[in-house]
């Protein structure tokens, strides 16, 4: 009988295993270039795009446009022209990037530096004796050290305003620095435009608004109404703490912008909320929302004209940056 050799397979050895990851590496590799390469190309090509038209006809932006915003905003060195700065702040809200936007004008200034005021329109006032209110909204003007929380104070011509603001601040990147007339002025009807067509969008976030107790237009867009009275700063202390811990406990949720007007109480409300969770956009907006919250404006830019009152001219910067941020 003849012998019968039977063949044993043996086991694959180290290098066949060792080919097999070298092969997987530069696979990935491959793919990795490729996707690189679409991305950059994208921007490359988005570079050209016309942001502000954009937004004047969509209210949803596709995932390509938005990974330009979020490059946009990470090369960020210093805030963009007037109009183009508007059109950066409305394109993050869009693209659901969470951010923190406070305002500083001469009412603020005033607190800070101790200054007795008296507002008319505003309906409040300060007499430099709640100290503790003073030292928050000091702190407020620092926020902007941390990524993503932008501190806007006001142009040229009220420069000393602006210096005296920086003053108290902390901040020293003017990247996270912009214009706290951005939503006004001359961007004020474009601004308008959008966001009524914004809050009645079906693809945005849940808006919480804390605004003044005066509404009498209907705000059914809103997910809930945080009712803030007249003479928010004198009674500062007394609303403070149930307020805050009304607000904290919204803020605690993701996937939230907050529509704030309450004067210079704004700044410090949004301070706090961000440490509480920066996964939500906190903006206050000021007088630039009354139109959607009270159905009227108390302000002279809604008027015919108001393209002539006080602007951000791109003369504003040089060398890349506003005068006043150097």
């Amino acid at each position: 009988m003849k012998n019968i050799k039977i063949a044993y397979s043996k086991k694959p050895s180290i290098i066949f295993y060792s080919i097999i990851i070298f092969i997987i590496i530069i696979l990935n590799l491959l793919i990795s270039s490729f996707i690189f390469k679409f991305n950059n190309d994208n921007y490359k090509n988005n570079k050209n795009l016309n942001i502000t038209e954009l937004i004047e006809n969509n209210t949803n932006f596709d995932h390509n446009i938005c990974h330009f915003i979020k490059r946009k905003l990470k090369n960020r060195k210093h805030p963009f022209d007037y109009e183009d700065e508007l059109s950066f702040f409305i394109s993050l809200i869009i693209c659901k990037i969470p951010f923190s936007f406070i305002r500083f004008g001469d009412g603020e200034e005033h607190i800070m530096a101790g200054k007795r005021i008296n507002t008319i329109t505003d309906k409040w006032f300060w007499n430099n004796t709640n100290k503790k209110f003073q030292e928050s909204l000091i702190k407020s003007s620092s926020i902007c050290i941390n990524s993503n929380n932008f501190i806007a104070i006001p142009c040229k011509n009220w420069n000393f305003i602006s210096k005296s603001i920086l003053s108290f601040s902390k901040c020293n990147n003017s990247k996270f620095m912009s214009f706290s007339t951005v939503f006004i002025n001359k961007n004020f009807q474009f601004f308008q435009n959008w966001i009524n067509k914004f809050i009645n969008s079906s693809k945005r976030w849940k808006i919480i608004l804390v605004a003044n107790s005066l509404i009498n237009k209907d705000i059914s867009w809103a997910h809930k109404y945080f009712p803030i009275p007249d003479h928010i700063v004198e009674k500062w202390d007394e609303l403070r703490e149930s307020l805050l811990k009304k607000l904290e406990n919204e803020a605690k949720n993701n996937n939230l912008i907050f529509f704030i007007s309450a004067g210079p109480a704004a700044n410090i409300i949004i301070t706090y909320l961000i440490k509480i969770n920066n996964k939500n956009i906190y903006i206050d907006f000021g007088s630039a929302i009354e139109t959607i919250t009270k159905g009227f404006s108390t302000r002279s830019y809604t008027k015919n004209g108001s393209n002539s009152l006080a602007r951000c001219e791109q003369f504003y910067i040089e060398n890349h940056l506003p005068i006043y941020f150097r």
